[in-house]
This record gives structure tokens, C-alpha cells and sequence, in this order.
């Protein structure tokens, strides 16, 4: 029996094009199919070479064996079964009854999900009925299959850089119809490099419009303040390049400040931070219930306000912050000084507000809802009243800097707090809050808001989400932390113990503390 050379991946994978004439597909097709390979007669007689370009050409005759060796026999039945549902596809083929292009595609990606060993093997049926294929409406369905197979699924090591020769040859030929198309493989095969590809298979709706030529969707993202941001994304969309184009329109450009911004998902109460890396696609579902918004998670970098969207945008999200609670404010007579200046700077940033007082209703707006029934509306009232008579009235823009200013200036602003019912160590009074910002993870009292535990994220070793104990119960989160000689544990439940799981993660992914 011949030496087959082994197909099975080597530790580390590069994506660079390998430069000159090697690495092409026939060189990977001499040295790997098992057609190229001579094998035994019935008589003993050397079966002759097939003729080294055809092993890389479209057939329109199904192969009866896989095109890559493989010693288990389940998987050869199966990579022939598959050529059938390409070239079915791929129109060389006759589709079975009640078969449609879409569930083609499924049972194709479906196999490359569930057999990791039988990826170089799809790689190499499309890329092989994709060439020297006479029929133009033929190859762009194979290309299309291509795209999907770049955004889901990497080739072995061994492979990796044939196909990455193979695509950087099809999308430098100006004369070619598939240019573009090849151009998006690589960019999506550079991606799976890097990210992992995507993890949920697309919708059949997503798959139908491709085969229509549609291959972006209109995606509006909520940003604070009100603002709507209307993109559009395609099908292997990272978050990290939507941040990018975000931030870039926001006047925030620098590397370091997009990364102190995170997308959210939300479905229903459902509250999940996007990491940078993940694609977008895999959190919007057919149902179109998911929402997407824009918040700055953490606050490295200095703000700066040069720019309209970004001032509006960064003033949003304190306010809103402020008046719903995810700032800790405690009741005391310093606290209503400050609630009069930032209700008087709250109302200035309202358009031709400057010169009027505010009303008792709106006072009640500017006012933050956990401090609504501790401050007389009427004091209030008074305080904003005496304010108006000493200042000069200030533009828009500058009472939303003030505003912003002050509110950085509170004790536990730039936290991203929780309401935590319970919690294992019994020396915590709850309910209690726990916040979480870039340096640490912070343990509040709920009634005297003074700090009774700092756990700092370097110190954070593992944590894992925990399921509710009972029927109606809360979900909760397990702490471990400390060092090695001094091992710390903490659980603790509250209802938003996946979206806290969830930011920690992210913010250590920022950070780069992560373990």
C-alpha cells in the first residue's frame, strides 16, 4: 500500500498567500487526492495517473470516491453523498423531489458542522466544480457556497494555504465574474482565522436572500440620548468593525477609546454585551425581536467633545444613567445641592429652555427616580429657583459638558452596577449592589452605599453562571478569586446574572486581564 500523506493539522496555522507559483491547487491535488495517488489493480497492475488537471476540474460525472483519502469508510460515503447535493446545487445535477437550493445549502454546512475531518474535503468539491466550469450561473452558486463555507468553517492547516493561494488568485483577475465574490472569502476566511467563525447556521431567509443577490441587511442600533444609527451588515459582520465605523462617525477614531464602547443585544429582559469579536449575526433571529444598542462600558480615556453626535451620544447615556439608577446616589443635603445644579444644567441643555424655569413636572424629570420621594419637589423647587437668579444661562452644548463634568465627579460613577438579593457570605447585609468597572469589582450596601468588599479583577481566577436553585428562583453567579495560597469563593443571585457574567468577560477581554 502506498504512503498517503496524512492530512491532520499541525499545531500553529499562518494566513499569508504563499508568494510564486507553489501552492496551488493542482499541487495540493498531486500530493493529496487520492486519484493522484497509483493504486493496485485486480491484476496487480498500476492503475495510470489521472491526468493532473482534471483532478482540479469541474466534472459533471459524481465521484464515486472522496477526493482526499480517508481510512473510515462512513466518511467517504458520506463526501460522496455530499458532491451529489453540490452538483445538485450547483444545477449539474437534477434536485430530488421537494428539494430546494436553501436545504441543499443546509445539508452541506450541516455535515461541515458535525464532521470537522470532512472540511478540506468540501473545501476541495467546491473548488473543484468551481473551476474551468463552463456554465457562469453554475460557478457564482459555488462561489456562493464558498462564502458561506470561508464565514463558518476554516480548512486544515495543510490546506490553509493552497486555499488561501487559490482565493487571492481568483480575486486579482480583473477579468473574472467572480472577483468580488473571492475577495469576500478572503476576508471571511481571515476572519474564522482570527474569531473562530460564525457559530449559529444562517436562517433560511438570510440564505434565500443571498441567492438573490441580497447580501447586506439594514440594521438600525439605538444610541443614548435617542439617536438611531441605520448600517447596514453582512452575513460574516464582526461587532468590532461595526464599533469601528460607529466611533469613526462619532469623532472617536483612536483604537483605544472604541474599545471602551460595547454593542448590546436585548430580547425581552435579556441583556448581552456583544464581544468585539463575535458576528453580529449570530444574536439577530429571524424574529426580529432582538434590539442592538451602543453604551460605553468602561472610561479609560479622556472625553472630548469636538463633535456633535459624540457630545449627545456621551451625554445620553450619563444622564439616563443618573436618573435610573445605575449610579449609586445616597440621600444627604450635599447630594441635593448637586441634584439642583445638574436639574438647572439638564434643563439649559434643552433648546430654548435657557431663560425659562423649570416646571414642577419637569423638575420631577430631572430629578433621579431613587432620590424622587427622600427630596421635597418643593426645596427643589426653591434650590433651582436661587440658581437661576445667580448664573448666566449657558448653550446647550455646554450645560450637557457641565452636566457630564459634575455627574463624573460622583462616587460611583463609571461602575456597571447590580441589585444582588443574595449572597453566600453572610457578613454582607443584602439586598446589596455589586459594581463593576475596568479595576475591580466593588460590594455596596443597599441602604448606607458604603463599599464592603473590593475584589480587584487581577485578582479573579474563575466564575461561572449558576442555574436558579428552585422554580421561580434567581440565577446567580460563582465568584472564585484571590490567590493561590489565600483561594476565595463567592455565589451570589440576582436576575441579571448573566448580562453582570457576561460584561465582566467582556471587560476582562478589554482589559486584557483575561485568564
Amino acid at each position: 500500500q502506498s504512503s498517503v500523506p496524512s492530512l491532520t493539522s499541525e499545531p500553529d496555522s499562518i494566513m499569508l498567500v504563499p508568494a510564486g507559483d507553489h501552492y496551488t491547487m493542482m499541487d495540493f491535488a498531486t500530493a493529496y487526492f487520492r486519484e493522484a495517488w497509483p493504486t493496485q489493480g485486480l491484476k496487480g497492475t498500476s492503475a495510470e495517473k489521472k491526468s493532473e488537471m482534471d483532478l482540479v476540474r469541474h466534472t459533471k460525472v459524481p465521484i464515486q470516491e472522496s477526493l482526499l483519502w480517508y481510512s473510515d469508510s462512513e466518511l467517504n460515503e458520506l463526501a460522496t453523498k455530499n458532491f451529489k447535493t453540490l452538483m445538485r446545487f450547483m444545477g449539474d445535477e437534477s434536485k430530488l423531489k421537494n428539494q430546494s437550493e436553501v436545504e441543499c445549502i443546509y445539508e452541506i454546512l450541516q455535515l461541515c458542522k458535525e464532521k470537522e475531518s470532512l472540511h478540506d474535503e468540501v473545501y476541495c468539491q467546491v473548488i473543484k466544480q468551481v473551476t474551468y466550469n463552463p456554465n457562469q450561473e453554475s460557478v457564482l452558486r459555488g462561489w456562493l457556497l464558498l462564502y458561506l463555507l470561508t464565514g463558518y468553517f476554516l480548512p486544515s492547516n495543510i490546506l490553509m494555504p493552497y486555499a488561501t493561494k487559490f482565493l487571492q488568485l481568483a480575486s486579482s483577475d480583473p477579468s473574472s465574474t467572480h472577483q468580488d465574490i473571492a475577495k469576500s472569502c478572503q476576508s471571511n476566511l481571515r476572519k474564522s482565522f482570527l474569531y473562530g467563525g460564525r457559530r449559529h447556521l444562517p436562517w433560511p431567509v438570510q440564505i434565500e436572500a443571498l441567492l438573490k443577490g441580497h447580501g447586506a441587511r439594514r440594521l438600525v442600533i439605538l444610541m443614548p440620548g435617542g439617536i438611531e444609527y441605520l448600517t447596514r451588515i453582512k452575513t460574516f459582520t464582526v461587532a468590532k468593525e461595526l464599533l469601528q465605523e460607529m466611533c469613526e462617525q462619532m469623532g472617536a477614531g483612536e483604537q483605544k477609546e472604541i474599545e471602551d464602547f460595547v454593542l448590546f443585544a436585548i430580547r425581552h429582559k435579556m441583556v448581552r454585551p456583544i464581544r468585539s469579536e463575535e458576528y453580529l449575526h449570530d444574536y439577530l433571529l429571524e424574529d426580529k425581536l432582538v434590539t442592538v444598542t451602543l453604551r460605553r462600558l468602561i472610561w479609560r480615556t479622556s472625553l472630548h467633545f469636538e463633535n456633535k453626535i459624540y457630545t449627545d451620544v456621551h451625554y445620553g447615556q450619563m444622564r439616563w444613567d443618573y436618573l435610573n439608577g445605575r449610579i449609586l446616589l445616597s440621600h444627604s443635603k450635599e447630594m441635593e445641592m448637586q441634584v439642583g445644579i445638574l436639574a438647572m444644567l439638564q434643563h439649559w441643555a434643552k433648546r430654548e429652555q435657557q431663560n425659562s424655569a423649570p416646571s414642577r413636572e419637569e423638575l420631577k424629570e430631572y430629578t433621579p427616580k431613587t432620590l424622587q420621594s427622600s427630596i421635597s419637589p418643593q426645596a427643589l423647587q426653591n434650590h433651582v429657583g436661587m440658581l437661576l437668579k445667580t448664573r448666566q444661562p449657558l448653550q446647550p452644548v455646554d450645560a450637557k459638558i457641565q452636566f457630564m463634568e459634575h455627574v463624573m465627579k460622583l462616587p460611583f460613577f463609571g461602575y456597571n452596577t447590580y441589585f444582588v438579593e443574595k449572597v453566600s457570605d453572610n457578613t454582607i447585609p443584602v439586598p446589596c449592589f455589586f459594581g463593576v468597572n475596568e479595576e475591580e469589582i466593588i460590594v455596596v450596601d443597599g441602604t448606607t452605599q458604603t463599599i464592603s468588599r473590593i475584589i480587584p479583577l487581577e485578582e479573579l481566577q474563575m466564575m461561572r453562571t449558576l442555574r436558579p436553585v428552585s422554580d421561580g428562583g434567581l440565577p446567580g453567579i460563582e465568584l472564585n478569586y484571590g490567590s493561590a495560597a489565600s483561594p476565595k469563593a463567592m455565589w451570589l443571585e440576582l436576575s441579571q446574572a448573566k448580562e453582570m457574567y457576561h460584561t465582566i468577560v467582556v471587560i476582562l477581554d478589554k482589559t486584557d486581564l483575561h485568564h
